[in-house]
């Protein structure tokens, strides 16, 4: 069964992708850890440049999630790390341009997986700027 997103006029309507809640119900619910910016030899990808961080932490998402049985379409909530909170939200549109599956199809659709972001002082990575972690559910 797919995620149902939690909607209300009761809450505020924000411009940004965001939902506020989700439910599922039956199935299996895969927990991921926190997906970076690097390549398989464990070298940073794109530092400097959140857009590149970002999809190639959108990339290594989508693997684990292969790996499980499952897509983006079934992430069901997650969380955004980021050193730079001002550029992750500047990229909002962008966002939901490159990965609709995640974010929705336009800041403030409601589409997307619920999520919480979260501005770090360091990642765990050098030159690390995002990190994204996830968790789907599959029937």
């Amino acid at each position: 069964m797919p995620r149902k997103i939690i909607k209300s006029d009761e809450l505020w309507a924000t411009n940004l992708p965001y939902s506020y809640g989700t439910t599922v119900k039956g199935g299996t619910l895969i927990f991921l850890a926190g997906a970076i910016a690097v390549d398989k030899e464990g070298k940073t990808v794109g530092k400097g440049d959140m857009k590149a961080q970002i999809l190639k932490a959108i990339e290594n998402v989508k693997i684990s999630l292969k790996a499980a049985g499952a897509t983006l379409k079934d992430v069901v909530n997650a969380r955004y790390y980021t050193t730079d909170v001002d550029a992750f939200l500047k990229l909002a549109a962008w966002r939901c341009q490159q990965v609709p599956e995640l974010w929705g199809s336009a800041p403030g659709s409601q589409e997307g997986a619920p999520a919480t972001l979260v501005g770090v002082t360091k990642l765990g990575y050098e030159g690390g700027l995002v990190e994204i972690e996830v968790v789907a559910h599959i029937t």
